[in-house]
């Protein structure tokens, strides 16, 4: 059996990636900033096994709209699934229509069923913060952050020894400073609680595969304003040439190849 993960679609026009721990079809969403109708077409276009019905939890990051789409309201008073938040985020989410029956506030770590593992780390965004997730299964380690404005030694200690690592390149810094946004918006960006610049990125990315035990690395949240995919796999590759190969861009608007990743297989190097 393998793990697997797909991003759906990632900007700041929707977020939402599907986690399938093994090979049953069952899965996970971190975040649900694509409708309910967006998720099942992506995943059919992605030709996953997991189909919409097969959904056990949503995992929210935060409550922002490109994370939480309100249409999910509806979708959950009607199938309930387990709605798993940092409990700061808990009033949040009541108030943007979380279903009070399916939310679970979390802070410690706790087990999905006989799934997965689950550990919460705190990461610095806006006000009252953003939430990274790492998830140990008996066929992955896995690792999920994104919207933070800083890495922190704990984040570093929470993702040692993954075998799949989804992070935010939210921006290139030069694109950004000489950008036509108003300059409130570019320290809330660039401030230590916004986003990651790719240098940052890489930064963490370097620090977070040095042992070699990371087979796919994704790279979530571009800005459609301030980054590029080409400039961004550009310079991924020149500062740490052993990814070319397990490097994977998200889209806004289109699903990820699915990546599988079994504990056995090579690791970059």
């Amino acid at each position: 059996m393998s793990a697997s993960i797909c991003v759906l679609g990632s900007s700041s026009r929707g977020n939402a990636t599907a986690i399938s721990f093994d090979d049953s079809g069952k899965f996970i969403l971190v975040d649900a900033g694509l409708t309910p109708r967006g998720v099942r077409t992506a995943l059919v276009a992605a030709s996953a096994t997991a189909r919409f019905h097969t959904l056990r939890a949503i995992f929210l990051t935060h409550l922002d709209r490109d994370h939480w789409s309100p249409s999910w309201a509806r979708q959950l008073q009607r199938a309930p699934v387990p709605v798993i938040v940092r409990r700061a985020h808990a009033e949040l989410a009541l108030a943007s229509g979380v279903p009070a029956e399916c939310l679970r506030p979390m802070d410690a770590a706790f087990a999905l069923g006989k799934t997965a593992d689950v550990r919460l780390v705190k990461v610095p965004h806006d006000e009252i913060g953003s939430t990274a997730f790492r998830f140990d299964s008996e066929n992955a380690h896995i690792g999920h952050a994104t919207d933070l404005g800083s890495v922190s030694d704990e984040l570093l200690e929470a993702f040692a020894d993954l075998d799949m690592l989804s992070i935010e390149s939210n921006y290139d810094e030069e694109m950004q400073r000489n950008s036509p946004r108003p300059a409130f918006l570019k320290q809330r960006i660039m401030g230590g609680r916004g986003h990651l610049s790719n240098v940052q990125s890489v930064e963490a990315v370097r620090a977070l595969t040095a042992n070699g035990s990371v087979r796919h690395l994704v790279l979530l949240h571009l800005s459609q304003d301030c980054n590029c995919p080409t400039l961004v796999r550009e310079f991924f590759h020149a500062q740490l040439p052993a990814i070319k190969a397990s490097l994977t861009i998200s889209r806004p608007y289109e699903p990820t190849p699915i990546l599988c990743v079994r504990r056995s297989e090579p690791a970059i190097a």
